[in-house]
């Protein structure tokens, strides 16, 4: 690393500590775009399965790609240029997409020694780390999940996947609602 380089990073970590980090709370939008995503492919699950995989490979990537954008051009905007965090965040989802890509494999290759509720088992524990490690409210939905994924696999509702997507949906929903709120609170 040039001294250039180096005098830059110590900038930016500057810049970040005065601004208080005040993306810590993440895109609302985001909140709402992955609340959509999620409830309409977890419904997917109970009322056209057979599209329940496609569905998740398309939304999931163009989902991702459209975070990726958005809080690329979000960080430009408001004049934050942390590139480790940045970092840390696309490693930290690129690593949980490969684990789902992981278990469907496992799903494809040997049927029934993975079953579909492993990928609300990862969702929920990737969104619990990303909200300790990244982005703090993103922790409430991982929690969800878990619980979720625990009632599905004891009592196996009926529409459990549907319920389940209305639940975390809503709680992404709820999240991106509170996050506008203090965003336009602290402008004000």
């Amino acid at each position: 690393m040039t001294d250039v380089e180096k005098l830059k990073d110590s900038l930016d970590f500057v810049s970040d500590a005065v601004r208080g980090n005040e993306a810590e709370g993440g895109i609302p939008s985001l909140y709402f775009l992955w609340g959509l995503l999620i409830f309409i492919g977890f419904a997917s699950a109970d009322l056209a399965p057979q599209i329940t995989v496609y569905y998740f490979l398309v939304a999931s990537t163009a989902g991702g790609l459209f975070s990726w954008w958005l809080g690329e051009r979000t960080a430009r905007r408001e004049g934050i240029n942390n590139s480790s965090f940045g970092r840390k965040f696309g490693w930290h989802w690129l690593v949980t997409g490969i684990g789902f890509l992981l278990v469907l494999a496992t799903m494809i290759v040997k049927p029934g020694a993975a079953g579909p509720e492993l990928f609300l088992l990862l969702g929920g524990v990737s969104y619990s780390l990303a909200g300790i490690h990244l982005v703090r409210p993103l922790i409430y939905s991982g929690m969800l999940m878990l619980a979720s994924y625990l009632l599905m696999v004891l009592l196996t509702p009926p529409y459990a996947w549907a319920l389940t997507g209305l639940v975390i949906g809503f709680g992404l929903l709820w999240t991106g609602l509170v996050q506008r709120a203090k965003q336009t609170s602290g402008a004000a």
